[in-house]
């Protein structure tokens, strides 16, 4: 799988996309402190005032800058990695909880299963989206910017809340594809030779699903992306909300929580001078399909994988069952078809 991974371009690109964005938004951090330039006023050469905020695009300020004049580039580096961290770890404790929930389900019967079953279906008919609008809008929403607790304390509420509220899906997943392998002959020789449950599960059941873990893994970090998006559009941003006189106003650099805070100014504006708007857009449409793009090539070479000792036993089982077909079992097995046909030539 590896050797198709290093072979497939889209998925190196991809790859390396992110991977230097998570390197420069950590640099950042590391050697500017986390620092994002502000320009409050544009002078020329000669000292003549030449533009206010917000800029538009220029080869000082790459993407422009927003109202208060900070540099929006430098703004969405710097938030790269709290957005791609915080899909990563509410997909990761998804997964994890999960596994440890649906393991030990799905060695149990039929009927308890399904009990389960029923009972998780009804969770995934109610909107995930409105769910965490009604637990996090009290909680994540400040009046007074004085009085905003630390930002570790915010941060753990909301992810604990993002990671609940995906549980149900996952586990309910996760139980039947455990399930389904279960019932494979591995399995069940396993079972009958006298292998305890976490035998089979050590040494059979994880890796073959752990293919099935990194597609849940990257379909969750999606999903975790839209939902911080949606939120962000009722004005719920993550680490929380602050409002002010003037509106409100996001506390980390967060791309779902610039995209709300930026889309209730675009909504005063015209959408063809606001590019505070279409930047935090194109920017969050460009990593969903990236992330999209790794998930289908990563398919493709789990796909060709599976395919691999397939191929194999069916040759070997081939090649067994035509060298127990011979006249002399000393001959070659590529030589039994003309062995057959001229036998007066064996020696």
């Amino acid at each position: 799988m590896r050797r198709v991974l290093m072979r497939d371009p889209i998925f190196i690109i991809c790859f390396v996309i992110v991977v230097g964005l998570l390197l420069m938004s950590f640099g950042n951090t590391v050697l500017r402190d986390g620092k994002v330039d502000q320009t409050l006023m544009l002078y020329s050469e000669e000292g003549r005032l030449i533009g206010i905020p917000p800029l538009e695009p220029s080869k000082e300020q790459w993407l422009g800058t927003d109202n208060a004049g900070y540099d929006l580039f430098q703004m969405f580096v710097e938030g790269f990695k709290w957005t791609v961290g915080i899909c990563a770890i509410v997909a990761l404790g998804r997964m994890t909880i999960g596994l440890l929930v649906g393991i030990p389900l799905a060695f149990r019967g039929a009927r308890l299963n399904h009990f389960f079953k029923t009972l998780l279906d009804g969770f995934l008919i109610l909107p995930i989206s409105l769910l965490a609008l009604m637990m996090l809008a009290s909680t994540m929403t400040f009046w007074d910017s004085t009085q905003v607790p630390p930002l570790l304390e915010r941060v753990k509420i909301e992810l604990i809340v993002l990671v609940v509220l995906g549980l149900p899906a996952v586990t309910l997943y996760l139980i039947t594809e455990i399930r389904q392998l279960l019932q494979r002959e591995f399995m069940v020789v396993a079972e009958t030779l006298g292998g305890s449950v976490w035998h089979r599960v050590r040494l059979h059941l994880l890796p073959h699903l752990i293919p099935t873990l990194v597609i849940v893994f990257m379909q969750q970090f999606v999903q975790t992306l839209m939902l911080l998006i949606h939120l962000s559009l009722f004005g719920i941003f993550f680490g929380g909300t602050v409002l002010l006189h003037e509106g409100i106003m996001p506390t980390v650099y967060e791309w779902s929580s610039m995209f709300g805070y930026y889309f209730r100014q675009f909504t005063a504006m015209t959408w063809m001078t606001n590019h505070l708007f279409l930047v935090p857009a194109i920017a969050l449409a460009a990593l969903i399909f990236i992330f999209n793009l790794l998930t289908s090539r990563l398919e493709r070479a789990f796909r060709l994988r599976r395919q691999e000792p397939m191929v194999t036993e069916m040759n070997v089982a081939q090649s067994e069952a035509a060298a127990a077909s011979l006249d002399n079992p000393f001959s070659l097995v590529d030589a039994s078809l003309s062995l057959k046909n001229e036998p007066d030539d064996i020696v």
